[in-house]
């Protein structure tokens, strides 16, 4: 599979690199606490590390922590850290430590505890708005418009099971962006790529993190690893592999990177929520594949008396699926995805 070079992102030597008060020298590495000034709420602030290489290469921004419950990309942040020394990268990585501080320190799940908002529902921000609202802002001005690329590190939060996939807007920006993102997100390795329906985004509707780099002109994709409030090793570990093939995709390290090589496209999700509150039995666990039809889970009321069933509207890969028992009407409880690929199917779900 023939991957687009990180060339192209390539510039010339430069000097010192900064964001806010965080400032790196080439070859060196700085972290730091870039301030989200008070307003109508308290401010906050976002804390990020600078690897700032000796060679000229790209801008890299990985963003970990947009939602509060999502803790294997915090983690396998952590954990990429002290494996980069600056002195052999070429270009600059921003490591976005927990873009959501408010909601991580909250432990909340999709939204946080100040105003309520889900920071991936509100870029491109409002310097004048709540704290959601201005931390998204901070991060467009001060991270997304300073990367060449965009990585938003996601997890299923608190309440939710998932299988790993990576996703790039098939859709949305330029020719090359799309075909850029699209190369970044095989580069990564993960084997499942969703494609994202939104097309042609303008920049005060682009609500979610990559999209709002995408409207930047950035090319950018969504990583999904983890979930239930946990980080297996073998999460870590994943994301861990996929950021050091992508850094050598884009040739800020040296190496081979390596991509996907039997990738798996999702162009169309499911996603089934409920009608009702009460609590929810998963009858099926993710990454299993189903039939059209097939029973994914049931809602009981408070007494044990089943009151609504979910079924598979499509065959596909279970990709999210509720993990705790609680449910109000309208949360999602489960996400099928309609797979294309020429492979035959594994054994299925009754």
């Amino acid at each position: 599979m023939m991957l687009l070079s990180g060339a192209a992102f390539a510039r010339a030597p430069r000097g010192d690199f900064s964001i806010g008060p965080i400032v790196a020298r080439p070859g060196t590495a700085a972290s730091g606490r870039l301030p989200v000034p008070e307003g109508v709420d308290p401010g906050t602030f976002i804390p990020i590390t600078l690897i700032h290489g000796s060679r000229p290469g790209p801008v890299l921004a990985l963003i970990a922590g947009v939602h509060g419950s999502e803790y294997a990309p915090v983690l396998a942040l952590q954990r990429v850290r002290p494996l980069l020394e600056p002195g052999r990268l070429a270009g600059t990585l921003i490591l976005v430590h927990a873009a959501n501080v408010p909601a991580f320190l909250g432990r909340t799940v999709y939204t946080g505890p100040v105003d309520g908002k889900n920071l991936n529902r509100s870029f491109p921000g409002n310097p004048e708005g709540t704290v959601t609202e201005r931390i998204a802002y901070v991060l467009r001005e001060q991270i997304l418009r300073r990367a060449d690329v965009v990585v938003d590190l996601h997890a299923g939060d608190a309440n939710e099971a998932l299988r790993p996939w990576t996703g790039y807007y098939a859709k949305h920006g330029s020719p090359e962006v799309i075909a850029r993102s699209r190369e970044l997100a095989l580069a990564f390795g993960v084997d499942h790529i969703v494609l994202f329906p939104m097309e042609n985004l303008s920049f005060d509707k682009a609500l979610y993190t990559g999209a709002a780099a995408v409207a930047l002109g950035k090319p950018s994709f969504d990583v999904e690893v983890g979930g239930l409030g946990r980080a297996t090793p073998e999460q870590l570990a994943l994301i861990e592999r996929g950021v050091l093939s992508l850094l050598r995709h884009l040739r800020m390290l040296e190496g081979k990177p390596s991509p996907v090589e039997h990738p798996i496209f999702i162009a169309r999700r499911a996603n089934l929520k409920s009608e009702v509150e009460g609590l929810f039995y998963p009858t099926v666990e993710v990454g299993q594949w189903v039939r059209t039809g097939s029973l994914l889970g049931y809602v009981t009321d408070f007494f044990g008396n089943r009151i609504a069933e979910h079924r598979a509207p499509h065959g596909g890969v279970v990709l999210v699926l509720f993990g705790t028992p609680p449910v109000r009407p309208g949360e999602t409880v489960a996400v099928v995805g309609e797979v294309h690929d020429p492979a035959p199917a594994p054994a299925q779900a009754p």
